[in-house]
């Protein structure tokens, strides 16, 4: 539930505050998984993490809830200098498009820029099976992107320093990709 400066999250079970948290909220986007959530305001956008073993001991404590909620419930990963307009989430991926109009991904609080809208554009969604984000402007033409799961999920495990896996994964990206891959170790030093 959103004011004009602030957001409450409630359980639906019981009716009670999970967490309030003050920001003015444009819009929120929640990954299928439903552990991480991007609040996107007027400037900037910030990804948070919901920790759901301590929402269930808040919950099964039976304490009164007070006007913040459970303080841990939500951790902030990261917060990202842009306005976001549209987004998606891929698992830990999130997809926007910004005030700029161009399309960005979000992996590990690292912004990668995929390409440069020639005008304003609204995401519609992901397709895994052809690699293909697909956006809609306001003539109604269709237009999808090429961005790679495995691109994805080999920068989300480098991220999370788990180079093990990420080796796993390396095959299955394309060559012609392996410049892209350079740049998440550039950031990770």
């Amino acid at each position: 539930m959103c004011s004009s400066d602030f957001i409450c999250f409630y359980d639906w079970a019981d009716c009670r505050l999970i967490r309030r948290i003050d920001v003015t909220v444009k819009n929120v986007y929640w990954a299928d998984s439903g552990d991480l959530v991007a609040i996107a305001s007027d400037t900037s956008f910030y990804i948070l993490k919901y920790n759901r073993d301590v929402v269930a001991a808040y919950l099964e404590g039976g304490k009164p809830a007070d006007e913040e909620g459970a303080e841990d419930a939500f951790e902030l990963l990261h917060e990202v200098n842009e306005r976001v307009r549209t987004g998606i989430w891929v698992g830990d991926c999130f997809i926007y498009n910004n005030s700029s109009w161009r399309l960005n991904y979000c992996v590990g609080g690292e912004v990668t820029t995929m390409y440069h809208l020639d005008r304003p554009m609204y995401l519609m969604g992901y397709l895994a099976n052809q690699s293909r984000v697909y956006l809609i402007d306001k003539e109604f033409n269709v237009i999808g992107y090429t961005l790679l799961l495995s691109l994805i999920e080999y920068k989300t495990l480098v991220m999370r320093g788990d180079l093990e896996s990420a080796n796993e994964i390396l095959p299955s990206i394309p060559k012609t990709q392996y410049n892209r891959l350079v740049s998440v170790f550039d950031t990770q030093g």
